[in-house]
């Protein structure tokens, strides 16, 4: 009988914990489940990791008990458990949290410390027998009843403590209790009723024996579909119950999704010859049932997502189970429908479009074993099947695969070490291939396979490259042309432009004024629609003004474009035509993204306008014509990574036109006509691109000739944040010249690109080496010596492992 349990609790701490296993729970509690454990003065939820039979040496006296279990079963398998370890290591983050983040949010629940007045402090209040502050204090907390240690925090900075508040505890005056908050996401059940048969051994009326014959004719249905057929049926169901001609019980049942496939179907297509070539070496990795990975180069509208389908197909008759990722939600609706064409209802889709009820159903559907396929955005690589036999990366090359937010992890290469683990095959699927996967395929890492035509021979798009030197206004001359000559020819356009709002900012020509976010050290975008001035970054928003605060001139400019601008243009331009928006701003509620695709797809928008989310994946064969309003915005990013995304975003642009039977245009308006990435993306020329970009990379030795980590410290006060980046500078100075880590170099400390954001301070250090073992290790120390240094003075390190943008 195992004694003891080790628990990963969901907080920022890296070490785990042993707790004694109380009698009552030592028969049920089993690794993989959620405990409630006592943990410094409260009580935190946390994940069992381990059973041992002994406590360690020393410590045996001092362990305290499992307060309570929270699960009937456990919620993480030994194989997710191992992988959860793993990224816990690698992306040197809490092994709590990291479960957490592979859980739905219907099962994240948090502790909180609540305050109430014993009877002494109340009587102490009245009395008048406290000082200024405490009275301040128990005031408050006798006007709510109990309220949160948190926010009493909160309210008093700099009157109030912790250790304040815990010494009135101690003198009787206070009750501090611990409260489990969040509402936890429980299973949806049904009445079902079924027919046992019999006849009535009494008389029934001509209602129950129409029930009764109704129900006979089913077998068993629904309460909820039984009642559309049959007005308030509650009565005479009981009195057929009583009977025993009718039985009623409960199922689980999944929550109506609310995003649906609403698209045409898609007819299975006839292969081509280079897709049935692929197909052959996947299905002998398939065969195999070891680690396989590929890397599919594919251009676009060649037919990769048939492939997809096709290996998945193969995959399900050896009995095992498939993940699918796509970069984002806007993707998942048109993928989805291809995949409910082909496989029904065994599929789960995992997002953040789902609500909490439908999300947490659909990881259900997937622990329990009733489908096999699991599609989504990153967090579908926690899709917890215990039996994976592939894992597909659609759009491998896309940034947001990376997570910028807590942990910090990258879906591509978590989804690599998965199939790893799982000996399973691994597709990564692009035109535009990231250059760290096509350096891997060539080198060996990856089995490189190539779709180099479009399917039945469709040609690629004419791409125009536009110098916005010799134009003197914000559309050239050709893309004006061009969509014009669309909306004759009744064909659709595309208009790419990579930053939402109306303008970039507002301007005061007689004073230079300009309005910033006091959050972050960015300026204001200026919206048209609800005449407001917002941050992209905090969402902080200020209506915009008439006259410039400054020097009350009345000649505020915007400066810059945006895709709300962009739009009010064509609709200037080509009043007739039906215009349409894609971005940020457009798609924040549920289904609206859904809701333009499917405008677009019946052909109700005539020129759509967006950002990114317009340019990745989507297939629709009326759009004949691209345009790239300014191919500059990704090229001047402060970033090493900005001649490739640049090459990647203005290929994919290019790859939504002419899919179906008429030759697809594309104009791309530049200031820089010259550059490679724009030159190489004109001739859909992705070997060139690499060539030169891969020279690049090597003589300055970023990625992927090296690896990084970027130290980025967090701080609500300014001086304290400059102080402690400093330290960590020397700390990582140290290091390397007592020789604990070679081949490291270290840039910085110094302030971040965003010097602060919604309302932080940013310092950040980066470290590159060509050794990852080395840099891994390295990093480990620098967190572990700035942990101990950042106790109490509000600054927080985050560390990003093989991070994507370095801001």
């Amino acid at each position: 009988m195992k004694e003891i349990v080790e628990v990963a609790v969901g907080l920022p701490v890296f070490k785990t914990f042993h707790y004694r296993i109380p009698e009552k729970l030592k028969d049920s509690l089993q690794v993989g489940m959620r405990v409630l454990v006592p943990f410094k003065g409260r009580k935190v939820i946390g994940f069992s990791v381990d059973l041992l039979e002994q406590p360690s040496k020393g410590i045996e006296e001092k362990l305290r008990e499992v307060e309570d279990l929270l699960d009937e079963a456990p919620l993480i398998d030994p194989q997710m458990l191992r992988f959860y370890h793993w990224i816990s290591d690698y992306y040197l983050y809490p092994l709590g949290e990291v479960i957490k983040t592979g859980l739905p949010p219907g099962l994240h629940l948090k502790s909180e410390l609540t305050l109430s007045l014993c009877p002494n402090g109340i009587a102490s209040l009245n009395r008048g027998e406290l000082e200024p502050i405490q009275e301040k204090v128990f005031k408050e907390i006798e006007r709510c009843g109990k309220i949160a240690l948190k926010k009493i925090l909160r309210q008093f900075p700099g009157e109030v403590s912790r250790f304040q508040l815990f010494s009135w505890k101690k003198k009787g005056l206070l009750d501090i209790e611990t409260e489990i908050k969040g509402k936890e996401v429980k299973p949806k059940f049904e009445k079902v009723i079924q027919y046992q048969g019999g006849e009535p051994c009494q008389p029934i009326s001509k209602k129950q024996a129409e029930i009764l014959e109704y129900v006979k004719e089913k077998g068993e249905l629904s309460f909820a579909e039984l009642s559309k057929r049959f007005k308030f049926p509650s009565k005479s169901i009981q009195t057929l119950q009583l009977q025993k001609l009718l039985s009623l019980s409960r199922r689980e049942v999944c929550r109506d999704l609310t995003v649906r496939s609403e698209f045409e179907p898609y007819p299975k297509p006839e292969l081509t010859s280079y897709q049935e070539t692929l197909l052959g070496e996947i299905r002998k990795g398939i065969g195999l049932k070891k680690f396989s990975p590929f890397l599919i180069h594919g251009v676009t509208g060649s037919g990769k997502t048939e492939v997809y389908l096709r290996a998945i197909e193969e995959v399900l008759t050896q009995g095992r189970e498939a993940i699918v990722l796509v970069p984002e939600i806007s993707l998942t609706p048109q993928l989805l429908s291809r995949f409910k064409d082909r496989f029904g209802e065994n599929l789960a889709p995992l997002h953040s479009g789902l609500g909490r009820g439908e999300r947490y159903d659909q990881w259900r559907r997937i622990w329990k074993g009733e489908v096999k396929i699991a599609i989504g955005a990153r967090s579908a690589i926690f899709a917890p099947f215990k039996n994976v036999g592939i894992i597909i990366v659609d759009e491998e090359h896309d940034p947001s695969y990376k997570q910028e937010e807590k942990l910090k992890y990258h879906a591509r290469d978590v989804a690599v070490v998965r199939a790893k683990q799982m000996e399973a095959t691994l597709l990564l699927g692009s035109a535009t291939p990231s250059l760290e996967s096509f350096y891997n395929a060539k080198r060996g890492k990856f089995h490189l396979l190539s779709l180099p035509e479009r399917v039945e021979g469709k040609p690629l798009p004419q791409v125009d490259v536009v110098d916005m030197k010799r134009e003197g206004s914000l559309l050239s001359e050709k893309l004006r042309m061009a969509l014009q000559k669309n909306i004759e020819d009744r064909r659709q356009s595309l208009l790419f432009l990579n930053r939402r709002g109306f303008a970039n900012f507002i301007l005061c020509p007689d004073c230079g004024q300009t309005f910033k976010c006091p959050n972050c050290s960015v300026t204001l975008t200026y919206h048209l629609r609800d005449r407001t001035l917002q941050c992209h970054y905090c969402g902080y928003q200020i209506k915009a003004p008439g006259d410039c605060p400054k020097c009350q001139g009345h000649r505020l400019q915007g400066v810059g474009i945006g895709t709300e601008r962009l739009e009010q243009e064509i609709q200037l331009l080509f009043p007739k035509a039906q215009v349409g928006r894609m971005d940020r701003d457009t798609t924040s509620r549920r289904r609206s993204h859904l809701q333009i695709l499917k405008k677009l797809e019946s052909g109700n928008i005539d020129i759509l306008v967006g950002t990114q989310m317009i340019v990745k994946g989507h297939d629709f064969p009326n759009v004949t014509f691209v345009g790239v309003v300014s191919a500059d915005t990704a090229l001047h990013f402060p970033d090493f990574r900005s001649s490739e995304r640049t090459f990647q975003l203005l290929t994919q642009a290019a790859g939504r036109a002419g899919r179906g039977e008429i030759l697809g245009q594309v104009v791309i308006q530049t200031y820089t006509p010259d550059h490679y990435s724009i030159l190489r993306a004109k001739d859909h020329d992705y070997l060139s691109f690499f060539q030169e970009e891969i020279q690049f990379r090597k003589a300055l030795e970023y990625p992927p000739f090296s690896r990084l980590v970027n130290f980025r410290l967090i701080g609500n006060s300014e001086k304290k944040t400059k102080g402690l980046a400093e330290e960590m500078g020397r700390i990582g100075q140290s290091l390397l010249k007592k020789g604990y880590v070679k081949g490291i170099e270290m840039l910085g400390p110094s302030t971040a690109p965003f010097a602060k954001m919604r309302g932080k301070f940013r310092w950040q250090m980066l470290a590159k080496a060509k050794n990852s073992q080395w840099l891994h290790q390295f990093a480990k120390e620098v967190a572990f010596r700035m942990e101990i240094l950042m106790k109490g003075k509000g600054v927080h390190l985050d560390v990003d492992v093989d991070p994507v943008f370095i801001l």
